[in-house]
C-alpha cells in the first residue's frame, strides 16, 4: 500500500449467485475489469419560464450499463457450462464483486454475452458481458 492508501487491484473476486438463497460460483481466472459505473439519464425541463433563456435539466433514471470480464477458458469445465447456460437462458443472477481490500458489492444482472477464444500461440480466454440491472442494497445498507 502506498502513502495515499492506494493499492493494487490484484486479488479482486467476482461471484455469481443463483436462486433465492444463492448458490455461489466464484469466477476462475478473471482479468482486468471495471466495476459498474452507472449513468443517470438527463431529462430536459426547459420551459418559457426558464431563467435567462437557459436550458434546464433534471436527473432521470440510472442505467448501470454493462460489465465485461475476461476469464480463463477451459472448454467443458463447470464455469464454461454455467456461463453458456446463463447466456442461453437470460436468467437473472446476483453478481458479487469484491475489490481487493474492499467490501463486496452486490448487483442484479444477466449474462448478455459469452465469447470464447482459442489462440494458436496464447492462453485460451473467454469474455463475459454482464448487463447490470441495479445494485442490491443489503438490509441496513445505504
Amino acid at each position: 500500500m502506498s502513502f495515499t492508501g492506494v493499492g493494487l487491484g490484484y486479488g479482486a473476486r467476482i461471484r455469481i449467485g443463483r436462486g433465492a438463497t444463492p448458490a455461489w460460483t466464484t469466477l476462475i481466472g478473471p482479468g482486468d475489469f471495471e466495476l459498474p459505473a452507472g449513468e443517470v439519464d438527463e431529462i430536459e425541463a426547459t420551459s418559457h419560464d426558464s431563467p435567462n433563456r437557459t436550458k434546464e435539466f433534471i436527473p432521470g433514471l440510472t442505467d448501470n450499463g454493462t460489465m465485461t470480464v475476461p476469464v480463463d477458458y477451459i472448454p467443458g469445465n463447470d464455469q464454461d457450462v454455467l456461463l453458456r447456460e446463463l447466456r442461453r437462458t437470460g436468467e437473472l443472477i446476483q453478481l458479487e464483486i469484491t475489490p481487493a481490500g474492499g467490501t463486496p458489492e452486490l448487483w442484479a444482472a444477466w449474462v448478455k454475452s459469452y465469447g470464447r477464444s482459442a489462440p494458436v500461440n496464447g492462453k485460451a480466454t473467454a469474455t463475459i458481458g454482464f448487463r447490470i440491472n441495479g445494485e442490491i442494497i443489503a438490509e441496513g445498507g445505504n
